[in-house]
């Protein structure tokens, strides 16, 4: 177990890269950090009226999407530096996902309150956005990404979560009963996982319907990814504690209590061997999944 100690504030966000040797995280802080074992990488700097971090996603080629209060940028690694690349979207950013190559999912809105958005599909090697603008009222919270299935999803600022096969077109809408603060899809991407309140709301996507709910977190939940194979769900919550739990039947695998208060950002690194979860006091910890 490694612990790091990198933000002032809340982690937000976490991903591992494609090869899995570099952990990011991002705060509502502002930072943004890169890890490895050359060491540690800031790669934007906190300060005061830095904007909000909320969303990280490595691409297949190394490149980082961070989104923010104020957008997204792209980061790439050039002559031996982090630089920042492509559109910045022109307004909050609440949430990114690598859903392809060259694909990149994109959720603007407002973080904390209902305020309009949309839900956007970019090609960044093109430097533009492909298909349909999904509009929301209220926002996009959260996205979350299948790309070796073609499937996308998001969760809105007004209890729904939507699933999208990009070759289809129609999306596949789910109405919930709270408003999601995170949404997770299976590698398959048949699995739709959403944050209930206290509970996690699962959903069949080929099916279109709700598969079940996980119970067993006795605090808000935050934040949740499936592993590489798609066998295991982990969720972190405001309890405290995150939980492994097996993917196909819901039965609660393991509960486990890292020393960073409220968990409130997770990320599954691509070998499946080690998961990574952030709290609100700002401290990140990397374990081994047995």
């Amino acid at each position: 177990m490694l612990i790091h100690h990198d933000h002032t504030k809340p982690v937000a966000a976490l991903a591992f890269s494609p090869d899995g040797a570099a952990l990011a995280s991002a705060g509502r802080d502002g930072a943004v950090w890169v890890r490895s074992e050359a060491g540690a990488e800031l790669l934007v700097e906190p300060h005061p009226k830095a904007p909000e971090v909320f969303g990280l996603t490595f691409l297949a080629d190394g490149g980082l999407a961070v989104g923010h209060a104020h957008g997204w940028h792209l980061y790439r690694r050039t002559d031996g530096s982090w630089r920042a690349f492509g559109p910045p979207a022109p307004a909050g950013v609440n949430g990114v996902a690598a859903a392809g190559p060259h694909w990149l999912a994109v959720g603007t809105g407002d973080r904390d309150k209902p305020t309009p958005g949309a839900f956007e599909l970019w090609d960044v090697a093109a430097e533009k956005r492909i298909g349909p603008a999904f509009r929301e009222p209220n926002g996009v919270r959260a996205v979350a990404a299948a790309p070796n299935a073609g499937v996308v999803a998001w969760a809105t600022g007004h209890m729904k979560a939507t699933a999208w096969d990009v070759r289809k077109r129609d999306p596949v809408h789910f109405p919930l009963k709270h408003t999601a603060s995170a949404v997770a899809l299976s590698p398959s991407g048949s699995t739709l996982a959403v944050t209930a309140d206290w509970l996690v709301a699962l959903f069949d996507v080929p099916k279109r319907q709700p598969r079940g709910t996980l119970k067993g977190h006795k605090g808000r939940v935050t934040s949740l990814a499936f592993s590489p194979d798609g066998a295991t769900l982990v969720t972190g919550s405001w309890d405290q504690t995150v939980r492994l739990w097996d993917a196909a039947t819901g039965a609660d695998r393991m509960a486990l209590t890292w020393p960073v208060g409220k968990v409130t950002a997770l990320a599954f690194a691509p070998d499946g061997l080690r998961a990574a979860a952030g709290g609100d006091g700002g401290a990140v910890v990397v374990w081994d999944v047995d």
